[in-house]
């Protein structure tokens, strides 16, 4: 039998966590990323540096009535 290659120390990357490129934090998806709600966006940032890792459509705001487009925000 062949042995296995594969790296035990790291574990293969996951769509579910966010890696943070200024300083490296990372954690899962629903860890300690700060994340705030602005209009209709949820904004994820690093709890260590603040830098904003992710932007996206607010779980409640993915799905839009009739087909349309959000509502606009005065803070955009």
């Amino acid at each position: 039998m062949t042995p296995s290659t594969s790296n035990a120390t790291h574990p293969p990357f996951s769509k579910t966590v966010l890696y943070c490129f200024e300083c490296g934090h990372e954690s899962q998806i629903d860890g300690d990323w700060t994340v705030r709600q602005r209009c209709d966006r949820e904004v994820y940032t690093c709890p260590d540096c603040e830098t904003t890792i992710a932007s996206r459509p607010h779980r409640a705001s993915r799905a839009t009535p009739n087909g349309g487009s959000p509502g606009y925000c005065s803070g955009d």
